[in-house]
């Protein structure tokens, strides 16, 4: 459990931040108001929430017409301590040897050490807004290994081959030499 007001806003905070889109003045307000309420509470003093506007039936006011929230007393502004946020630790060394990451069945992502993907692209995009010849280059992989576990990669090419598809593709390009 938090033990000091810095940490019990801050846990507040994120947890209505992580169901609630705010921008940052939203963000910033919110994180004032929660720290003056809370400063308010332990000095024992009485907290008056702002009365609510009745709720309306019907569509969801825009954002731009939502009531602000109450800005934070210049006490509580002039207290608050100022935290600078940290920056993401990023090693590189890598989590996982390049046996561990490039399995038959599986591969793994050697930043995060996660395993059990099929494939590393979306991963590499998602996660670590990277692309796959930044990660190669970073982790020094040949350009001839794929970022696809080789069972994945060979049950696809099967499922074309069921499929037809270099039929298909020979039946087209003969179809396009032919037109010219």
């Amino acid at each position: 459990m938090a033990t000091n007001l810095l940490e019990l806003t801050t846990d507040i905070v994120v947890a209505h931040a992580s169901t609630t889109e705010l921008s940052p003045e939203e963000l910033l307000q919110e994180i004032m108001m929660v720290y003056a309420t809370l400063q308010a509470l332990e000095r024992d003093d009485v907290v008056e929430e702002p009365e609510a506007p009745p709720k309306k039936r019907g569509r969801k006011p825009k954002k731009d017409s939502e009531q602000a929230m109450e800005p934070a007393t210049e006490e509580a502004v002039q207290t608050m301590p100022v935290v600078e946020p940290a920056a993401p630790v990023i090693s590189d060394e890598p989590v996982l040897s390049f046996e561990e990451a490039f399995q038959e069945d599986t591969i793994g992502c050697m930043i995060c050490g996660r395993t059990g993907l099929k494939t590393l692209k979306k991963h590499l995009a998602v996660e670590h807004d990277m692309k796959p010849g930044q990660y190669k280059r970073k982790f020094k992989i040949p350009k001839d290994v794929n970022l696809v576990a080789p069972s994945y990669a060979a049950a696809r090419r099967q499922m074309a081959i069921d499929r037809g598809l270099p039929e298909k593709l020979a039946a087209a390009r003969a179809a396009k030499k032919k037109a010219e």
